[in-house]
């Protein structure tokens, strides 16, 4: 994949700032984490080191939009989990996301989904952690991200 000098550049100060080379990225949405509030953020998802991290992006919004409403000020959103934190992946359905994201259901108690529901329904990448919260991600490239994670936990 051909990366243009603005992106290089971009990685490179990730890099930089995050003290290693990005080993995996892929686009991701933050769709929240256990007991907390949606985020619905888009971001990276990337691995350094020992570290998976997300880092948000500062969406620009319609040009429809600022017309009719004041833009809230941007806060950057970064988080990292250590790969000996977590648990397990799972790919589950959204809706059991949302209770534990909204009513803070127990994460560690969701099914994976299989067969026609990974097709028929809305999903999400469950990072379970060993102290039983969980992220719930939305991921660009799922297949990609299971398999490079399957070989650090």
């Amino acid at each position: 994949m051909k990366e243009d000098g603005e992106n290089s550049k971009m990685l490179a100060k990730m890099e930089l700032e995050n003290g290693g080379r990005l080993e995996y990225r892929t686009y991701a949405l933050l769709t929240g984490k256990s007991g907390e509030k949606t985020k619905n953020t888009g971001g990276l998802l990337f691995f350094v080191g020992d570290r998976l991290i997300f880092e948000d992006f500062e969406s620009e919004g319609s040009s429809l939009s600022l017309l009719f409403r004041k833009k809230p000020k941007y806060e950057k959103l970064k988080f990292q989990i250590q790969a000996k934190d977590i648990k397990r992946i799972d790919l589950i359905a959204l809706s059991q996301a949302s209770k534990a994201i909204k009513y803070n259901a127990p994460p560690e108690n969701f099914r994976k989904v299989t067969g026609l529901r990974k097709l028929l329904f809305r999903n999400v990448t469950q990072i379970l952690l060993k102290d039983g919260s969980a992220f719930y991600f939305e991921i660009f490239d799922i297949k990609g991200f299971t398999a490079f994670m399957s070989e650090r936990m």
